[in-house]
């Protein structure tokens, strides 16, 4: 099957050596029909929940219930009457440390938390409306960053943290399912990077190379939003076949809506627009005993974007002065994809699933031009641990050349001589334990090559090597206490 063996070999690539945007994380989110076994088998899914719009979650050990039982904890019995009546809630806890013991500019520790929390209402148990749903999130992010406190790097050890600490309004979506569910219509106050290049497994991991996207590129380049960080947009998705599907999209460009308690729904800061299209290849079933996924994409922001190096008159800022070079746009392109190659002693419970992609800018200004990324998940490595996964994950991020001038000008302006690095490879090992049905703890390992510093341009010295150790805690309040969720 030729779109196994190109997600296989994507893991073979050279840069698996060292080497998935919201990019954010944005917490963890679910693709239509992305339901392969890389994280615990997937929960019972109330009647008339939608798998069209993504959610930002975490993976959670999903453990068998009672014969019969649908909800488990307190409120099992309210539970069942709110979906009844098509009210699904999503509450999770999510806490994230990270402390390094060598490199950066600094050593140090950082830890911070998310509480993201909503509600997904199904019209059609409600209202009698077919195929359609409302959907909102909210979302309190607070702490502290190892990399933008201590070790000065663009890529973050923790998710979870945001420069943006307040209780927001993270997405407000309306979905419509048309024609059985071929057609997919969502759109409200939404953030593209909620619908594009979405994968179930890309938060097994902490670090933000690979959660909440691996498209680190459009993230840090603000080429494309993300959670929760929502604006005006929407996104058509036309899936004919069980194992091909094509979605649009458009959205509002408007940066100034971050720093907001996201109910400005103003378009008065908008700089432009976001588009994006994605072809998605899959396995025709879930449960094949192989299942895979490719996705390929592209992704163009009408915004201007200010030269970080030059001035207008095409001469070095930091020496000649006057107003950044402004230019008009930027593009970009990812290809993606998954696939369970094996399957430990032969379990199809315990599956061995390589994932990996290229992502890439045709700017030379952006911060990063390009990502490769090769990792791989094993579920229950132990025999006796089914629901714990143990992954390891390697990208590399090619610097724009723009920004190593102005990194250069920069470190000389401060008296450094140190030559600023092209190229900065991130590791990450974890172990994820499941601790109970709705509790996961995930130690990990984290190894930065050639840091950017990109958080301290005036550096004098080039950061060393960063080792860091990290420890994420996940705990599903919804799922505890015996509320409907939707997976």
């Amino acid at each position: 099957m030729p779109f196994r063996f190109f997600a296989c070999a994507l893991a073979t690539l050279p840069f698996a050596s060292f080497s998935c945007a919201h990019a954010q994380i944005a917490p963890a989110r679910t693709d239509a029909g992305a339901n392969i076994q890389t994280a615990p088998p997937p929960s019972i899914v109330m009647k008339g929940t939608s798998a069209n719009y993504p959610k930002p979650q975490v993976q959670f050990p999903q453990l068998p219930l009672p014969e019969g039982k649908t909800l488990s904890g307190p409120l099992a019995s309210v539970g069942r009457s709110l979906a009844d009546k098509g009210v699904h809630l999503r509450f999770l806890v999510v806490d994230e440390f990270a402390g390094s013991v060598s490199g950066g500019q600094d050593r140090g520790a950082g830890n911070s938390y998310a509480l993201p929390f909503g509600t997904d209402i199904d019209l059609e148990r409600m209202l009698g409306l077919k195929g359609s749903f409302i959907h909102l999130s909210m979302n309190v992010s607070k702490g502290t960053s190892l990399s933008a406190d201590h070790a000065g790097n663009a890529i973050s050890f923790q998710t979870r943290y945001k420069a943006f600490q307040n209780l927001r309004l993270a997405a407000l979506a309306i979905e419509q399912n048309l024609l059985d569910g071929k057609v997919n219509i969502s759109g409200g106050r939404v953030s593209p990077l909620t619908y594009f290049n979405q994968s179930k497994i890309y938060c097994t991991f902490q670090n933000n190379s690979v959660c909440f996207n691996p498209s680190v590129v459009p993230i840090q380049d603000r080429a494309l939003g993300f959670f929760p960080y929502g604006t005006w947009g929407g996104r058509v998705k036309v899936a004919p076949t069980k194992s091909f599907y094509v979605q649009a999209g458009l959205f509002e460009a408007n940066p100034s809506l971050n720093s907001t308690n996201g109910f400005d729904w103003s378009t008065r800061g908008s700089t432009g627009r976001q588009t994006a299209v994605e072809v998605g290849f899959q396995s025709s079933s879930p449960k094949a005993p192989y299942p895979w996924h490719v996705r390929i994409g592209g992704y163009h922001n009408t915004s201007d974007v200010a030269d970080p190096y030059l001035n207008t008159k095409g001469q070095p800022r930091l020496v000649a002065g006057g107003t950044p070079l402004q230019h008009r746009g930027q593009t970009g392109w990812y290809v993606m994809g998954d696939v369970v190659a094996a399957h430990l002693h032969g379990d199809g419970k315990r599956p061995v699933t390589l994932f990996g992609g290229l992502v890439g800018s045709t700017a030379n200004y952006v911060p990063f031009t390009g990502q490769a990324i090769a990792g791989v998940i094993l579920t229950g490595p132990l025999a006796g641990r089914p629901h714990d996964t143990l992954g390891l994950v390697g990208s590399y991020l090619r610097i724009g050349d723009r920004q190593v001038d102005y990194l250069q000008a920069s470190r000389a302006a401060a008296g450094g001589t140190d030559r600023v690095r092209r190229g900065e490879a991130i590791f990450e090992l974890n172990y994820g334990m499941a601790a109970g049905r709705h509790v996961r703890i995930s130690p990990n390992i984290q190894y930065v090559v050639n840091p950017d510093n990109f958080l301290r341009p005036a550096a004098r010295k080039q950061s060393g090597d960063i080792l860091a150790f990290g420890l994420r805690l996940s705990v599903d309040i919804a799922g505890l206490l015996g509320l409907p969720g939707e997976k």
